[in-house]
C-alpha cells in the first residue's frame, strides 16, 4: 500500500474531473484527496428563465447524504434565484459551508430586501467566516451600508460590480471606525459611480493597508478621491479610462510599482490617435510614481472589422524618445531612454490591442495585419523602450462577461 503522503502528491497532479473521479474509485486512500480536489471549486447557477433551481436542490441533496463533502468546498460561485423557495434551498446549502475561502455572488439585479431572511443571514454568516479571504459581489441593488461595511471589514479581497448601496445608510459610523487592515485588494469596475454614493460609503476612504486598486474613471473625479485616500500604500493600480476624455491627474503614489491603463478607443479605419490625456499621464509618471516597475497599456477597438491605421506622424512619448548619445543597438539590460534617472526602477512596458466584440477566428490575415500595425505604432511611441528590450506588444483577448468571476482573484 502506498503511503498516504505519496497518494496526496499523486492526486495533486491530477486536474481532469474524469481522472479525479477514477482516482476516487481506486482505493480508500485515494478517496479523500480526490474528493478534496473534485469539490474544492464549485458553481451553483440558476437559469433566469426558470422558476426552479435544480442545481441547488441537487447540491443540498448531495450534502445531506454526504455531509463531509461540504468541508472540501473552498471556492463557491452562486446565482441568487428570484423565487423564495429556491432562495431557501440556497440558504440551506450556504449554512453547510464552513471552510469557504472565496465566494462570488451574482444577484441578478435583485434588491437585497427582496431576499428571504434566511438567505440574507446565511450570506452574512459566510462573510464572517475566518477562512473567507475573497468576496466578489455582482448586480445587487439596495445593498445596506452595514453589509458593505461588514464585507470590507472581513475579507482581504473585495470586488463590487454593479452593486448599488442603499441610501441613506442604515448604520452610524464615526471617523474612528476604521476597516480591518487585512483588506488589501479593492476592485470597483462599476460601483460608487457618483460622489453621493461614495459619501455614504466613506469608510472606503479610510483603508489602512490597501495595496491593489482597480477602478473606473468617472467624469466626477471621484476615482481620484479613492486613489488619494490610499496613495501612500498603493502598490498596484488598474484604471479603466474609457475614451480618456478626462485628465487623470494622479496624486503622488510613492510606492506604486504597477500601473495598468485600459482605453476604450473610438477609432476610424483611416487614422487612429492615442488621446492627449494618455500622453500627459505618461509624461507625469516620474512625478507621481517614481518607483514604477511596470506599465501596462490596453487599447480596446470597438468592432472586429476595423483595421485602424495608426497615425504615422504621431511623435514618440517624450519620456521614451531615443537618447541620441546612446548606441543605436544595445544589449544592455539597463534603461537608456531619454531620461533614465526619471524612472530608475522601470523594467517592462506591455501594450495590448483588444477587440470588444467576440470573434471565432483571431488568427487570419486581417487580425495579423491589425496586430502588425499596432506593434509598429507602439514601437514608434516607445522607441527607446523597444530598443532596450523592455517593451512587449501584442493582441489580448477580451475577457468574457459570461465567465466574469473566473477572471477575478
Amino acid at each position: 500500500m502506498l503511503p498516504q503522503e505519496l497518494v496526496n502528491v499523486i492526486v495533486a497532479e491530477v486536474e481532469a474531473k474524469v481522472d479525479l473521479e477514477a482516482c476516487s474509485l481506486t482505493a480508500r486512500s485515494f478517496v479523500t484527496p480526490s474528493q478534496r480536489a473534485l469539490f474544492r471549486k464549485k458553481s451553483l447557477q440558476w437559469d433566469s428563465s426558470s422558476r426552479i433551481a435544480p442545481a441547488f436542490e441537487r447540491a443540498l441533496s448531495l450534502i445531506e447524504g454526504h455531509p463531509h463533502i461540504a468541508i472540501h468546498v473552498r471556492e463557491l460561485t452562486i446565482d441568487v434565484p428570484k423565487f423564495p423557495a429556491s432562495q431557501s434551498i440556497l440558504a440551506a446549502v450556504l449554512r453547510t459551508m464552513n471552510n469557504l475561502e472565496r465566494l462570488g455572488i451574482n444577484g441578478h439585479a435583485q434588491d437585497w430586501d427582496n431576499l428571504v431572511p434566511e438567505l440574507k443571514d446565511a450570506i452574512l454568516n459566510v462573510i464572517s467566516l475566518p477562512s473567507l479571504r475573497r468576496l466578489h459581489l455582482l448586480r445587487i441593488s439596495s445593498l445596506p451600508i452595514s453589509v458593505l461595511f461588514h464585507a470590507a471589514s472581513s475579507v482581504g479581497v473585495l470586488s463590487l460590480n454593479l452593486v448599488t448601496p442603499l441610501v441613506p445608510r442604515d448604520i452610524s459610523l464615526n471617523d474612528g471606525d476604521n476597516l480591518n487592515v487585512q483588506l488589501g485588494t479593492l476592485i470597483l469596475p462599476s460601483c460608487l459611480t457618483t460622489p453621493a454614493l461614495l459619501q455614504v460609503c466613506d469608510f472606503f476612504l479610510r483603508l489602512q493597508n490597501l495595496q491593489r486598486l482597480s477602478i473606473q474613471m468617472q467624469s466626477s473625479g471621484h476615482h481620484r478621491t479613492i486613489i488619494t485616500s490610499s496613495s501612500q500604500s498603493l502598490v498596484h493600480l488598474k484604471l479603466d479610462c474609457a475614451a480618456f476624455l478626462t485628465p487623470l491627474d494622479l496624486p503622488p503614489l510613492p510606492n506604486l510599482q504597477t500601473l495598468s491603463l485600459s482605453l476604450a478607443k473610438a477609432v476610424d479605419n483611416d487614422r487612429a490617435h492615442l488621446p492627449t490625456n494618455l500622453s500627459n499621464t505618461i509624461a507625469s509618471l516620474p512625478t507621481h510614481s517614481p518607483l514604477l516597475q511596470r506599465l501596462d497599456l490596453t487599447v480596446c477597438v470597438p468592432r472586429v472589422e476595423m483595421n485602424p491605421v495608426w497615425d504615422p506622424d504621431s511623435p514618440p512619448f517624450p519620456l521614451f524618445q531615443q537618447n541620441d548619445s546612446s548606441p543605436s543597438t544595445s544589449t544592455s539590460t539597463s534603461t537608456s531612454y531619454k531620461d533614465q534617472s526619471a524612472l530608475p526602477c522601470l523594467r517592462s512596458i506591455h501594450c495590448h490591442l483588444e477587440y470588444s466584440e467576440p470573434s471565432l477566428d483571431r488568427t487570419g490575415m486581417y487580425f495579423g495585419r491589425a496586430t502588425t500595425r499596432f506593434v509598429e505604432a507602439m514601437r514608434a511611441k516607445f522607441p527607446a523602450a523597444h530598443r532596450d528590450r523592455i517593451l512587449s506588444v501584442g493582441r489580448a483577448e477580451r475577457k468574457s462577461k459570461i465567465d466574469y468571476f473566473e477572471h477575478l482573484p
